[in-house]
């Protein structure tokens, strides 16, 4: 009897001792299953974070594609830090879903925060919304690809100083980060590098200035280093803007043409180079003419301006006044070769390269042989006929005769920079004499009586001496009432005793040249005498 329960004491015992090895086996695979699924779970969590893109600087190394420093915050979206960022987030909106999230989002801040735990701030350089300084020639990109101007041009330099950090973390399948796992940031790019240009930013906002006063709905100004052939600024109106290229693409006036760089009807300007190419062959400024109001060319009349005619005018008289039949005359002491290597010297007929794929338009010198035609040569003789010019070449042609007959190729790109501090590579135009010295300061003269003996200009300073000549140049389309369509320029040097910058100020259908481009070249040359000089 006693035996009994000791037995099925022994087999209860026995019994629970494996129901507890089940369990605890049973509990090590519940562990190892839980294990595994945690490390499926986990996974890694990468954000781009765009910093800065190539900065493109003026000649002083001031940035024009970036205004002030950009803040950018990578959140891991904890109640305590969208506490700490909420009133300082830039665009609410466009972070208002990742603010629901689990998963770490990028977004720009208004005001500085220190990093944290849950918080890694960053710092790049900001692109301000609309139109940048010269947005012609720096261009755009669009969706991070170049476009246009120098960001395509000097693309593959500009996309390796891009800066950039990659932040990488470690998250649940849910997008959450996992408490005390590691992260890392990797930077990349090349802070501060980018391409150094011979633009003058102050200068530049003040063409740009200017030609928004001015009496056209579009045109152009170019400003430039006579010693050098630099491009101290270089504007074109109308202007658009990356952020808003749709309106840009839909809109009449084509905002996307730098207008600069294209060519178009000279007009009275080239009187110029005719005077300069007759002074080469010996022919003196007080060579006389009687004009009586018109001329005729091999059976082709050409009328002055002044109906009446100006009566003996002299080369200078000529140039004041305006004279077409004046120049009509000289051109007939002048052989075609002579008249078309002048002009051809000064950079008429001729493509300017400025960065790779990027370059003025060559515009149309009339050849030799089309010059033999005795009408073309004398419509040439006054910038008209089938002659076209960039306000680019303008500028060179004048930048010439106030650097003493010596041509320089026009020169945007100094080089690159690999800090933002110290340009490398530093490179000037092409250079070569177009005219004597002799010739160059007759011309000089000539234009400084230009605006000094006109009662009637519009383009004198009134804070220091220039030299110019204005055009009002025929196009052969009428507007809907039937009148003409002219363009109006202006360009010339300053200042007279010491020049240091040719201006020249394009009037697109502006009409009289004195009435639209010149208040413009006056404004320019006022208010760089005044703060840059």
């Amino acid at each position: 009897m006693r035996k009994e329960p000791i037995r099925l004491l022994i087999l209860a015992a026995a019994l629970l001792l494996g129901m507890t090895g089940m369990i605890v086996q049973l509990f090590r695979i519940l562990q190892t299953d839980s294990t595994a699924a945690v490390s499926v779970r986990q996974g890694k969590y990468h954000l781009n974070v765009p910093l800065t893109t190539g900065t493109i600087y003026d000649r002083n190394m001031q940035p024009l594609n970036h205004s002030g420093t950009k803040i950018c915050a990578v959140v891991v979206p904890t109640p305590e830090t969208l506490a700490s960022i909420f009133t300082k987030i830039r665009d609410r909106d466009s972070v208002q879903a990742n603010l629901q999230s689990n998963s770490p989002f990028v977004c720009c801040l208004n005001d500085e925060i220190r990093s944290s735990q849950n918080l890694t701030v960053l710092h790049g350089a900001d692109t301000p919304a609309g139109a940048l300084p010269a947005q012609h020639l720096l261009g755009y990109r669009q969706n991070g690809e170049p476009v246009s101007g120098l960001e395509l041009a000097c693309a593959d330099w500009l996309r390796w100083c891009d800066t950039a950090a990659d932040i990488t973390f470690t998250v649940s399948a849910t997008g959450e980060v996992l408490a005390g796992a590691d992260r890392s940031v990797i930077l990349s790019g090349q802070e501060g590098g980018g391409i150094v240009t011979t633009l003058d930013a102050k200068i530049q906002k003040i063409a740009e200035r200017a030609l928004r006063n001015m009496n056209a709905d579009a045109g152009a100004a170019v400003v430039m280093d006579i010693h050098t052939g630099d491009i101290i600024a270089c504007a074109s109106t109308p202007v658009y803007q990356p952020d808003r290229l749709s309106e840009a693409m839909d809109a009449e006036n084509t905002p996307f043409l730098n207008r600069a760089l294209s060519a178009y009807n000279v007009g009275s300007i080239f009187k110029l180079v005719t005077a300069s190419a007759a002074l080469e062959q010996g022919i003196p400024v007080k060579h006389m003419y009687e004009c009586e109001g018109a001329v005729s060319v091999y059976g082709q009349r050409f009328r002055c301006h002044k109906l009446s005619g100006h009566g003996m005018l002299d080369m200078q008289k000529a140039l004041i006044e305006s004279c077409n039949p004046y120049f009509i005359e000289l051109s007939r002491l002048l052989t075609p070769e002579a008249l078309h290597d002048t002009a051809e010297q000064l950079g008429f007929g001729q493509a300017m390269p400025l960065a790779d794929g990027m370059q003025g338009a060559a515009g149309y010198l009339q050849t030799v042989k089309e010059l033999q035609v005795e009408a073309e040569k004398a419509n040439l003789s006054f910038g008209q006929g089938k002659l076209l010019a960039t306000p680019l070449q303008i500028c060179a042609m004048t930048a010439c005769f106030a650097n003493d007959g010596i041509y320089f190729a026009p020169n945007l790109l100094v080089g690159y920079t690999l800090d933002g501090k110290t340009p490398l590579a530093e490179q000037t135009g092409a250079q070569h004499r177009a005219v004597s010295s002799e010739t160059a300061a007759k011309v000089r003269r000539m234009m400084v009586n230009v605006i000094e003996k006109s009662a009637t200009t519009n383009g004198k300073p009134a804070n220091t001496r220039a030299a110019g000549k204005t055009s009002t140049a025929q196009t052969g389309r009428y507007d809907a009432e039937g009148i003409e369509l002219c363009h109006g320029w202006m360009t010339g040097f300053f200042p007279v005793n010491h020049p240091v910058y040719a201006v020249t100020v394009f009037a697109e259908n502006g009409g009289y040249g004195n009435q639209s481009a010149a208040p413009v070249f006056r404004e320019i040359i006022e208010q760089i005498t005044e703060n840059c000089l």
